[in-house]
């Protein structure tokens, strides 16, 4: 099998090491990458002969120079903020490279049609990391709830602290980011509509920089959501992920490091649930949310 070819944006950022990781463990060769930030000394842990760029236009322009040759580069993956997801996304596409984007694909909902029809007119696939979905404890839970012919009474409970340096980055402004609810949010409801199927309606009850809550309601399920940022107690972080169906408590933690890796596989392997398409629902429901 011909060894595949990646570009990355956003290598400085959290989240660029555990696809570093799966590129190489997929038998990829990072070809560039690029960030603001030049603190990306990873990179030598992975792909030490790759480029690095610490500005667009000049990524832009090797990027171009590439796809002009005959050693192309196949895809391109997105770690950038989320306001700048559509622009990326389309770079990728019009480049002639499939995408790979982490979550959310996009903070504006109008956009979305534009790059649905983008990528069919180059024939280039965008897919997203959806790393709940591969979790097996979630897989045996949307199996069974498949089974479950009852209606359910459901309680999810969300809370994942982040310290003070939230609000003063990036993922704190809600123009860059969405809110907490493209953060983080989308990634819950993606996994409702994954295990209950599509959503009839929903009611909010809050909704502000650091918490959110409301609830959902499925043809066999009703949702009442909790998800918070906010610390738990002053001597440290606390984690609670939660969901509770009916009297049965299921824990919606564990290491998820390797995850990436097995998306990576799925994806190379050209696996739908990972296409763009599937995502929409979730970013409708979410673009919705935010508007009230």
């Amino acid at each position: 099998m011909k060894r595949k070819k990646f570009a990355l944006l956003g290598v400085a950022g959290f989240v660029a090491p555990r696809h570093l990781k799966a590129i190489k463990e997929n038998n990829g060769e990072l070809i560039a990458s690029c960030d603001v930030v030049d603190s990306v000394g990873i990179i030598d842990s992975y792909f030490p002969n790759s480029f690095f760029f610490n500005n667009f236009n000049g990524f832009e322009k090797f990027i171009s120079e590439v796809q002009s040759s005959d050693n192309k580069i196949d895809y391109l993956v997105i770690c950038t903020p989320n306001y700048l997801h559509h622009s990326h996304i389309r770079f990728g596409i019009i480049n002639n490279m499939h995408v790979i984007c982490e979550k959310p694909l996009l903070i504006n909902v109008n956009l979305l049609n534009n790059l649905l029809r983008l990528k069919k007119q180059y024939d280039k696939e965008i897919y997203c990391i959806l790393q709940l979905r591969i979790n097996d404890k979630i897989y045996e839970l949307k199996n069974k709830m498949n089974r479950r012919k009852k209606f359910c009474e459901c309680v999810l409970n969300y809370n994942t602290p982040r310290g003070r340096w939230y609000d003063y980055s990036w993922k704190g402004d809600l123009k860059k980011s969405g809110g907490i609810l493209y953060n983080i949010g989308i990634h819950l409801f993606d996994i409702l509509i994954w295990i209950f199927g599509k959503y009839k309606k929903f009611e909010m009850y809050e909704n502000n920089k650091r918490s959110s809550s409301g609830k959902i309601f499925f043809n066999n399920a009703r949702v009442k959501w909790n998800l918070s940022i906010n610390l738990l107690h002053s001597e440290g972080i606390k984690s609670e992920r939660k969901l509770l169906i009916d009297d049965e408590l299921f824990e919606l933690t564990g290491n998820f490091s390797d995850s990436h890796s097995i998306c990576y596989d799925e994806i190379l392997k050209n696996n739908k649930i990972f296409h763009a398409e599937s995502t929409v629902d979730s970013l409708l429901l979410v673009s919705k949310m935010t508007k009230l």
